[in-house]
């Protein structure tokens, strides 16, 4: 191991920890977090931001997969739908990519709305995104027609990559459920057929999620089944057999105490591999996207149109920002005077 690989494991330990605060204290955040490390061998964040250097190109598309439609309010909320828009300009500014959001209808006004603030340009054309643009795509809710919009969406061009993040995720049953094992197979985009399509074409796949109901967690299946509420087989209350967890096993995951805070900590560790740390957003970015999300409706878990993530507010949510933004900027206003110690360090032998 040398300097900057012990650099980077750590600076990724320091965004994965951040990610998966708890507030709550309830502990699902760790128990996730487990298992998905074990899958990933090394910091989530940094698997993921290496996939996105390795993968994502310039002009071309990149899927973003969002958008969990809530009950009984039949709205889409925050999480997910906030740090997509924001994870979009990302991926204009740091590769030049062409960003995809493909999401229920639900989600279209608050991306709109958010895109002001971020200052972004939104189509709906495909075929012709302008640099600099995100192209929306509002995705069925029928499974009847599923498959055909999947495929038409193929038709227009393969992507480099598809990113689901909040993304509802049915289970083997084929029905989708809430947090509490509720049935909302009404209510969600069907656009688990499109990732697995991209999957089996060899598409670089990411999957960001806070509980196990979402595209992309069955990779961590027996991990989930046995340690998180309603995922067990039987365990969900629509009595559909086998509990919320969703049956697709992504390439790569990302798990956090919410969805948000796993996109950001990605975008975090791919400024840092990229060695420009001002492509991280700020807080004020954050919060004015937090803004735009609820004043165009987006709820949050607790069914209010509030600038929350999952229940939480921006008194935790910046602070969060600021010291991801911290962690990364710092490893080079130190360079000199800690050479020496690393060296030592690696000399221990303590992290091969």
């Amino acid at each position: 191991m040398n300097k900057k690989e012990l650099t980077l494991l750590n600076i990724g330990d320091d965004l994965d920890s951040l990610m998966n605060l708890d507030p709550r204290g309830y502990g699902v955040c760790r128990i996730l977090y487990d298992g998905a490390r074990r899958f990933t061998g090394e910091p989530l964040c940094v698997n993921g931001a290496k996939g996105l250097v390795n993968n994502i190109k310039k002009g071309e598309k990149v899927f973003i997969l969002t958008g969990f439609v809530l009950l009984p309010w039949n709205e889409a909320e925050t999480d997910g739908i906030i740090s997509s828009a924001i994870f979009a300009r990302f991926l204009i500014n740091a590769f030049g990519a062409k960003p995809v959001m493909i999401v229920p209808e639900q989600c279209t006004k608050a991306i709109i709305s958010m895109s002001r603030v971020l200052d972004f340009e939104v189509t709906t054309d495909i075929d012709n995104i302008p640099d600099g643009a995100v192209c929306i795509v509002e995705y069925t809710k029928s499974k009847d027609e599923e498959e055909n919009q999947a495929d038409e969406i193929l038709s227009h061009g393969l992507p480099c990559a598809i990113i689901s993040n909040e993304a509802p995720g049915r289970n083997k049953n084929g029905y989708y459920h809430n947090a509490v094992g509720v049935n909302t197979t009404d209510y969600e985009a069907k656009y688990d057929v499109l990732f697995k399509k991209c999957q089996k074409l060899g598409i670089y796949n990411l999957s960001i999620g806070d509980l196990g109901n979402e595209i992309g967690m069955a990779a961590i299946e027996e991990h989930i089944r046995k340690y998180i509420p309603y995922a067990e087989e039987g365990g969900c209350k629509a009595g559909t057999g086998f509990g919320i967890l969703s049956d697709t096993a992504a390439d790569n995951i990302i798990t956090a105490t919410c969805s948000d805070w796993g996109c950001s900590a990605l975008m975090a560790a791919t400024a840092f591999l990229l060695g420009d740390t001002s492509l991280f957003h700020s807080i004020e970015d954050q919060a004015s996207a937090m803004d735009a999300a609820a004043g165009a409706g987006m709820l949050d878990m607790y069914g209010k149109a509030r600038p929350y993530i999952d229940g939480i507010g921006k008194n935790i949510n910046l602070p969060l920002i600021a010291m991801m933004k911290s962690i990364i900027e710092y490893p080079s206003t130190v360079e000199d005077k800690t050479a020496e110690w690393f060296s030592r360090t690696i000399d221990k032998g303590f992290f091969e």
